[in-house]
């Protein structure tokens, strides 16, 4: 049958989800899928009648679907390790984190925390397109670095800046954003918060730090560009909380899973 059929059997994967629905602006609600239902938005037919969710209030319908998204961009940007995923978006609920993990995998839209299937991809296009012109831009398909310990003599050094300028051009278009910046004649990286005041709105530093050399700055660089679409919640917790609570999460996602070496 057509729904034992994977997603890319039947859908073209290249497209954003949701694609074969028609707008008839004559009726309400104007969109219409497949089966002749209605919907307010591609958000609503995801949410209520792909996933089956209840909506509930708006402020809540908005939550887990940006909710989802920050999940399914966190996958498809890289691995994620699951110590860091519970601590980042789950805030430290184990429980919550493997319940979500299964939910999506029982979905169809991942295989767990580890990869995107073809159509969790394309929803994630979908939701990245759909969100309100306010919200940040979501990174998709940006290159990112592989991980590399010790010194490397140089030799990656021209494929990471250019990965850097991928990736900072695409930060230029974010209200806020890490940026590589000599502090005091050091190597430093800087979070630049989104732009305040009245008259002449200027962003200012929420955060900053500095290091020995380019490389070491450029290491924790590469760990933050693997992580942009996490940039607007992390500036979020720095604003709110300062910058001494967004060194302490990001000290805490760093170790989180690392092993713990005795003897």
């Amino acid at each position: 049958m057509e729904q034992d059929l994977p997603y890319e059997m039947i859908r073209n994967p290249n497209l954003p989800w949701g694609y074969w629905c028609v707008a008839d602006p004559e009726y309400e609600p104007a969109l219409i899928d497949e089966t002749g239902r209605r919907w307010d938005s591609l958000r609503e037919y995801l949410w209520c009648g792909r996933l089956s969710m209840a909506r509930r209030s708006h402020w809540e319908f908005v939550n887990q679907l940006e909710f989802l998204l920050a999940v399914l961009a966190g996958i498809d940007r890289r691995i994620v390790h699951i110590e860091e995923q519970v601590r980042d978006l789950f805030q430290g609920s184990w429980d919550l984190s493997f319940h979500y993990a299964c939910w999506l995998k029982g979905q169809g839209l991942s295989n767990g925390f580890d990869q995107l299937s073809a159509e969790g991809r394309a929803v994630l296009v979908m939701l990245a397109s759909t969100r309100p012109r306010s919200a940040a831009p979501i990174p998709i398909g940006l290159p990112t670095i592989a991980p590399q310990r010790g010194f490397d003599r140089g030799e990656t050094r021209e494929d990471r800046e250019r990965i850097f300028a991928v990736n900072e051009k695409f930060a230029l278009n974010l209200p806020a954003r890490f940026i590589r910046e000599e502090i005091d004649e050091f190597p430093g990286i800087k979070l630049i918060g989104p732009p305040e005041g009245a008259n002449i709105p200027l962003g200012r530093v929420l955060w900053s730090m500095t290091f020995g050399d380019d490389f070491a700055r450029d290491r924790l660089f590469a760990w933050l560009i693997h992580r942009l679409d996490r940039w607007e919640a992390w500036t979020a917790l720095a604003s709110l909380q300062g910058a001494q609570a967004l060194s302490e999460h990001f000290l805490q996602l760093r170790f989180a899973d690392e092993p713990l070496e005795t003897g």
